[in-house]
């Protein structure tokens, strides 16, 4: 039998990763993840796996974004008994996201008349059978396999899984990413033979590379909306955008020259996440492991307030005068930011700020596609705010750089299976690789299943 790559998830769309590697006697998974955006979209995520789940040797981690692990627990209650690999950082922080997890698609469950998806149960026997694993460590795997962890750059631990027997490899680079200022430069696929990678940016180029031109964006951000009096809005992921965020806000405040306005951090999963990144100080890049090491906080700054529970946060909206708030989620669409929308997209003074990728029928790219009414906890909500973006923070790679990816490795590769993006961003990506590298490429569809010499 030949070793065979099936997509179960994750290709011609951006979220629900899971990719399956069959030999003659080993069964690899790679992510398991939620699929995410509008409901019709998040029912598939009750649909039974395309495989049988007992019998997964191995499960592979990316990293802890909840669409490449927000599966595991359902996995696991499905009959997986193999072992999860990640990197020790993903480990640490996917126990919390897994908990916020369950709890919203409970609210999902309820109002779409689905079973529980998974509970507490699921998630710690999934976390008994996840194990941490360093960068750089070749390990064993059944029949005759090896893997290795590379750094993707992507967030805080986030890894490319390299797979290889017989001097073949194939990279999975689960989320590619280069712009923060916290982590280490990204690794490269040089070597390998096959190559299963991202594409949520592959029709664009981001407009705000250079860190210190996202940064006076940001900084033009508060300025203006502190001067109408407003509210700067800043919808955020728990895991590397918010710190991300702090971090830079940390920076402007320190340079001085802008309005003192208060910073409002309204996300609990992201304050405990953010502790979990300073208790792992061997994944940031060199200067910010020195900082941490010598005890530095670099998350924290004088105008920093954390909301400490749910009154607190319904209370922030009554709080006059210009203010920034960081809230969850990143999407615009669940969250303590819900709340908040309520009251500052009809605020002409105020400004909804965008920092990360927003998939198609999610609240915030219904936004970013100018919406003029949306609807927010039952209620219609007028959008009168300004909607800005600020893509220099995205956690992933644009198209010229997930080119340039590529290129790197053009020596050895025979064959790159193009996923984790929109169709459209998919097929310009692999029609670039093909008329400008000359390299073979293509875009599978869920359920398609490929022969690869390994």
């Amino acid at each position: 039998m030949p070793t065979t790559i099936t997509f179960c998830g994750g290709a011609g769309s951006v979220t629900g990763a899971n990719f399956l590697l069959k030999t003659d006697r080993a069964a690899i998974l790679v992510d398991c993840g939620l699929q995410q955006g509008g409901e019709l979209t998040e029912g598939i995520n009750w649909k039974p796996f395309p495989y049988d789940p007992s019998i997964i040797d191995v499960l592979f981690v990316t990293h802890s974004h909840i669409d490449h692990i927000g599966r595991i627990p359902k996995l696991v209650r499905d009959g997986f008994r193999g072992r999860i690999i990640s990197t020790e950082a993903t480990r640490a922080v996917a126990g919390a996201l897994l908990e916020d997890s369950a709890m919203l698609l409970e609210i999902v469950a309820k109002r779409t008349e689905h079973p529980i998806l998974y509970d507490a149960h699921d998630i710690e026997a999934a976390m008994k059978l996840w194990e941490g694993v360093p960068y750089h460590t070749p390990q064993s795997l059944p029949d005759g396999l090896s893997f290795e962890f590379i750094d993707a750059g992507h967030i805080l631990g986030s890894a490319m899984v390299k797979i290889s027997r017989g001097g073949r490899t194939i990279v999975f680079t689960g989320d590619l990413g280069g712009s923060s200022v916290l982590l280490p430069p990204r690794d490269s696929a040089v070597g390998a033979q096959y190559v299963v990678m991202e594409s949520v940016y592959g029709d664009r180029t981001h407009p705000y590379e250079d860190p210190n031109t996202r940064r006076d964006n940001l900084r033009r951000a508060i300025v203006e909306t502190a001067h109408r009096g407003g509210v700067l809005l800043i919808p955020a992921f728990a895991t590397e955008r918010t710190q991300d965020l702090l971090f830079e806000l940390r920076t402007i405040y320190a340079d001085g020259g802008i309005p003192e306005v208060p910073v409002y951090l309204d996300a609990p999963l992201a304050e405990k996440l953010t502790a979990s990144f300073l208790a792992h100080p061997q994944y940031f890049n060199d200067e910010m492991h020195a900082r941490i090491t010598m005890g530095e906080n670099i998350f924290s700054f004088p105008q920093l307030h954390v909301v400490a529970d749910t009154e607190a946060s319904h209370a922030l909206d009554q709080v006059r005068g210009p203010k920034v708030i960081i809230a969850g989620s990143g999407m615009a669409q669940g969250g303590r930011v819900l709340q908040h929308e309520k009251t500052v997209l009809q605020d002409p003074h105020s400004t909804l700020l965008i920092v990360g990728y927003q998939v198609a029928g999610s609240l915030g790219r219904r936004l970013i596609d100018g919406a003029k009414q949306v609807t927010i906890m039952g209620e219609k909500i007028p959008v009168h705010c300004r909607v800005e973006q600020n893509l220099g923070y995205s956690a992933h790679l644009d198209g010229p750089h997930l080119l340039e990816f590529i290129e790197e490795a053009k020596e050895t590769v025979e064959e790159v299976f193009v996923v984790m993006g929109e169709p459209v961003s998919a097929g310009f990506l692999v029609q670039r690789m093909r008329d400008h590298l000359g390299i073979n490429a293509r875009a599978p569809e869920n359920g398609n299943s490929f022969p690869i010499e390994l």
